[in-house]
């Protein structure tokens, strides 16, 4: 080192200017290398900053979600109500395109031209979605849709794979499935209830790309594991929903109404069989169809019961022991003037038997009944069996209904509510008051979820509350002997009998308000029965509101009970009892002449 420190002040000795002049000649070239890199750095940050700012974009990271299906929904045997399908979303690069659009500036406008035509959507919309670097153009490509856009090969077009959410059956069981949106997003039914566990959890990658824009997918990190969605089991029965929208369709022809709604219900635990709405609409296609179409009146659709809600003023005078089934009333010839008006039944009746006034269904004899028990123990019981709130049934857009208090009830409020006036209920409320008379007086929840499947391979069955029993063994067993003599020919609903089997119901012919005063043109007419063999197999309510031609609920939607009812037996292989079958026969054969269905 000291050597060297020598030489160089030897050389400095020798030749000054020389060595000075190689000083500057090296801090010149210095200077001038400086301000190239200078120049060029200022030329890529201000005068070229877009150029190069989308190269850096393009050539660093990209983060790509990872579509998930949902999950599926079945019904109580397996079989697969509604799916998602591999299908593929069309995006525009725009990068890519503006790349290309140096080569060929006309290219912008044949794609956009055909776009145009193979999608069907106009231009105006497609230029507006145009102006994002990374637009999603159209979700959920056709099959042929994405075969000729994949055969053009058009530089630009993204053709990302996705999940599209098909429904097998169309319309059917339109009103508890639902459907989602454009979002894959429940919007109506159980899509939308269940929405959190059918979902699934979307998941998230990392990838890096090239100068070009293209992705490296070798280089594909995963910031998100994706997750797929549940799968729901529901206590729904194709078979049984078939039948009842069959059934449903032969009286839409026949009685011409504005709706009919029929549920299908397992008396013993609320698990719902089947439940239909007519109008109905196509799942695949439900924005085709008016917004009334996808209205589920099972729950949204507030009617009073009329005759049918009887059968809770007949289980408060039987439970209180005010009355028995063969004690005598006087129902007045058909019109009796009470609390400043005259009350009427449908047929002129004198002397009946409590029994006889459920079975002919006086709406007097009823009345008299219930002020018997007064005001205060009627409420009690209608608040007993929950009306005027909410079933808590697993659909969104349940109405609780209308029960008001009992400080709000008017001197005429006792002669109304007994026989199903002043009183609001939606269909569900009715056939679950029904099953607490079928079932041996316990209370039940309605429900439509029976197991979850996760994507683990974990069953999850629905835990509902334990029935709890409100009404006595005694007078279930009353009610159901005279809700079957409802059947016979002696009762306002022998179209609902059907040979070998006991049939239990009641039926409802209530008067629509119109303009605030009770329609004499327009009526619901309502059955809601259930089929004995041992204990309850099942009850079915049937509701048709404003039929054409006839109007009593024993003539109109009894006959839908009995055909859906006897259906559903051959279904189960529920064989009828000959022995009951010729002592039924024997009894209509004797008072064939006799039968009514007014009520």
């Amino acid at each position: 080192m000291e050597k060297q420190k020598h030489i160089l002040a030897q050389r400095k000795d020798n030749n000054p200017d020389i060595f000075y002049e190689r000083i500057k000649i090296i801090k010149v070239i210095f200077s001038f290398l400086f301000c190239i890199i200078f120049f060029s750095l200022f030329n890529i940050q201000i005068f070229n900053h877009s150029k190069y700012s989308i190269k850096w974009k393009k050539q660093g990271y990209i983060k790509i979600p990872i579509p998930v299906p949902r999950g599926k929904i079945l019904d109580r045997n397996g079989k697969i109500l509604s799916m998602s399908i591999p299908t593929y979303s069309l995006y525009l690069d725009s990068w890519k395109i503006n790349h290309y659009k140096k080569e060929n500036p006309s290219y912008p406008d044949e794609m956009k031209k055909y776009l145009v035509e193979l999608l069907g959507i106009s231009e105006e919309v497609l230029e507006k979605k145009m102006s994002s670097p990374y637009p999603l153009i159209k979700k959920e490509l056709s099959f042929d849709e994405y075969q000729k856009i994949k055969s053009l090969s058009l530089p630009g077009i993204v053709l990302s794979p996705t999940f599209k959410r098909v429904y097998p059956y169309g319309k059917l069981a339109c009103h508890v499935l639902g459907f989602v949106g454009a979002d894959g997003k429940g919007l109506e039914g159980i899509e939308f209830y269940y929405d959190k566990l059918l979902k699934g959890k979307e998941g998230m990658s990392l990838f890096v790309k090239d100068g070009n824009g293209n992705i490296i997918s070798s280089l594909e990190k995963k910031l998100v594991v994706p997750k797929k969605g549940s799968d729901i089991v529901l206590s729904i029965d194709f078979n049984i929903q078939t039948i009842v929208e069959e059934e449903i369709e032969k009286a839409w022809i026949k009685f011409n109404p504005l709706d009919i709604t029929v549920v299908v219900m397992d008396p013993k635990n609320g698990e719902i069989l089947a439940l239909a709405n007519k109008p109905n609409y196509d799942l695949n296609n439900p924005g085709e169809f008016p917004a009334s179409f996808r209205r589920n009146r099972a729950i949204t659709d507030l009617f009073e019961p009329g005759s049918i809600f009887k059968i809770v003023t007949a289980t408060a005078c039987f439970e209180e022991k005010i009355v028995s089934p063969l004690e005598i009333i006087d129902c007045e010839n058909g019109k009796w003037f009470v609390r400043a008006h005259y009350l009427h039944d449908a047929k002129p009746h004198n002397r009946l038997t409590v029994e006889e006034v459920i079975m002919k269904s006086s709406n007097i004899g009823t009345v008299k009944m219930a002020m018997r028990i007064g005001e205060k123990t009627l409420y009690k019981y209608c608040k007993m069996f929950k009306f005027g709130e909410l079933t808590g049934i697993d659909l969104p857009g349940e109405i609780p209904g209308i029960l008001r208090p009992i400080n709000k009830w008017s001197g005429y409020s006792i002669t109304a509510v007994p026989i199903g006036q002043e009183v609001g209920i939606n269909t569900i409320q009715g056939i679950r008051a029904m099953a607490i008379i079928s079932n041996g007086g316990y209370f039940v929840n309605p429900h439509l979820l029976k197991e979850i499947h996760s994507d683990d391979g974990k069953i999850v069955s629905n835990v509902i509350p334990v029935p709890e029993k409100i009404i006595s063994d005694e007078t279930c067993i009353t009610l159901s002997e005279i809700l079957e003599k409802v059947v016979s020919p002696e009762g306002t609903a022998p179209l609902a009998q059907i040979p070998g089997y006991r049939i239990c119901g009641k039926t409802g012919t209530a008067q629509k308000i119109e303009n605030g005063i009770y329609s004499s043109t327009k009526y619901l007419a309502s059955f809601v029965g259930y089929v004995l063999k041992e204990e309850p197999k099942v009850i079915i309510l049937v509701q048709v509101n404003e039929p054409k031609n006839f109007y009593y609920g024993g003539a109109v939607s009894a006959p839908i009970f009995r055909n859906i009812a006897w259906r559903i037996m051959q279904y189960w292989n529920i064989p009828p009892d000959e022995n009951l079958k010729k002592l039924q026969l024997a009894l209509y054969k004797k008072q064939e002449n006799t039968s009514s269905c007014a009520e």
